[in-house]
């Protein structure tokens, strides 16, 4: 006889505020909840989950200021969070939550106008299973196996890289993007790959879009034939949005939407992206942030935490291409840049040579690095590392170099809490913090922290 399963309970939840991992609410029984997209201020009936998460049954009371969502595939998609909220509370529960997290007040938080059409860059899966949600099952019962096999392109639902939620365009996406998007779709590439058998063709499809247009790259493993890659390559073409298209090999199991570069199928294979009062060239695949007026106001608001031209010299740590020390290159004498991969170095090399940007940028992990450069007295810094917040070795270096001012640029507000007890062990201060939101619709925000000593 098999065991029983257990029974989660179901109860009313309040979802009182934000948090880095989403809405969250505090449960008669005394515990914290969180809810995915759903919006703070709602009730709702719950049922528990694992790990502190909770599963939508039904909505009991909407917030007060509940909007509808735009996508009609809110709630099922990986995506968005928060599109029940005005873009105006998005933002100010986004600034509640850094200001929470970090343990200090944060004097503004900006945000450009658009709450859609934002995002420069779209990445979807091909996937051999749809995703059916609960309410689906719910009200039509459980489909045979047959009807959610085939070739589906859209996003991996939450916890499900095994499925995938069909998506027609993306409302976050702009309209070339999705004028992309539909193109792919109308040519019905097929098999899809099977990331559970290992079998298939078509594996993703990744939308970048710079100042003159989209370039499109197409990642399939090499069974994918010249001809059947060739015939979305044309369709593609016929765009005018479109300036280039890639195509990509991956043989290998990770579900990551890259691979080996096997030809220009169309076009450039470069973008022009402008922003901070500079124009950049860099690869399809390297990073960038995908709101570009969201990224005026974040290089604003570094530019305000750093001050007037002051000369001397700007470390530029976890650099990338290069995109905030070119920026901010009028108010030193050199740029000094670090960053961990090869291709964006060479990148940011080729644009301050393009701008006449004196400096130099230099390959490896920040923690390595920084020790062997011998750094001038007049000194400021920018950090913009990566989720997990700084290494503790690039750390202790940091707490105890001679700098006036450091700038600390955080997507994740736990790593900036954290890193800012390590900085001020070392005679740091943290004088100012804002929050600036790049990305609407999600729970996601950048914050900036200016550092004295």
């Amino acid at each position: 006889m098999g065991r029983r399963r257990r029974t989660r309970p179901d109860f009313p939840l309040a979802l009182a505020r934000l948090d880095f991992t989403g809405p969250r609410g505090l449960a008669a029984q005394g515990r914290r909840w969180r809810v995915r997209a759903a919006g703070v201020g709602a009730t709702l009936q719950v049922r528990a989950g694992k790990t502190g998460s909770a599963a939508l049954l039904e909505p009991l009371e909407a917030a007060p200021d509940a909007v509808d969502p735009t996508c009609p595939l809110f709630g099922t998609c990986g995506g968005c969070q928060l599109q029940e909220m005005p873009l105006d509370a998005q933002r100010a529960a986004k600034a509640d939550m850094v200001a929470r997290v970090v343990d200090f007040p944060v004097t503004a938080i900006d945000g450009a106008p658009a709450a859609y059409g934002y995002r420069n860059k779209l990445e979807l899966s091909f996937g051999a299973r749809r995703f059916v949600p609960d309410a689906e099952v719910r009200a039509h019962g459980k489909p045979d196996r047959d009807a959610i096999r085939g070739t589906f392109l859209g996003f991996h639902p939450p916890g499900w890289f095994s499925r995938i939620v069909d998506a027609a365009a993306c409302p976050l996406g702009s309209p070339a993007m999705n004028a992309a998007l539909a193109a792919v779709r109308s040519c019905s590439p097929a098999p899809a790959w099977d990331n559970r058998a290992h079998t298939g063709t078509w594996r993703h499809v990744v939308l970048r879009e710079g100042d003159d247009g989209v370039v499109v790259t197409l990642v399939t493993t090499s069974a994918a034939t010249t001809d059947e890659v060739g015939t979305v390559a044309a369709r593609l073409a016929e765009l005018e949005v479109v300036t280039g298209v890639l195509w990509r090999v991956n043989d290998g199991v990770a579900e990551v939407a890259t691979g080996e570069l096997r030809a220009v199928l169309y076009g450039e294979s470069t973008l022009t992206i402008s922003s901070g009062g500079v124009t950049l060239q860099l690869p399809a695949d390297a990073f960038f942030q995908v709101n570009i007026p969201g990224t005026e106001l974040l290089l604003t608001r570094i530019a305000e935490a750093l001050g007037e031209r002051v000369g001397g010299t700007l470390l530029d740590l976890y650099c990338g291409v290069g995109t905030i020390g070119m920026a901010l290159a009028d108010r030193f004498d050199e740029t000094v840049g670090i960053e961990l991969f090869e291709g964006s170095i060479l990148q940011a090399r080729a644009n301050a040579a393009r701008l006449g940007i004196p400096g130099s940028w230099h390959v490896g992990a920040v923690e390595t690095v920084i020790p062997t450069l011998d750094l001038p007295p007049t000194l400021q810094i920018v950090v913009d590392p990566p989720r997990v917040g700084l290494h503790p070795k690039a750390a202790a270096f940091l707490a105890d170099v001679s700098a006036d001012v450091l700038v600390y640029v955080a997507c994740k507000p736990e790593s900036l809490a954290r890193d800012r007890r390590l900085l001020e062990a070392g005679g740091w201060r943290l004088d100012r913090l804002w929050a600036v939101d790049l990305f609407p619709q999600t729970r996601h925000v950048e914050a900036v922290a200016r550092f004295v000593r």
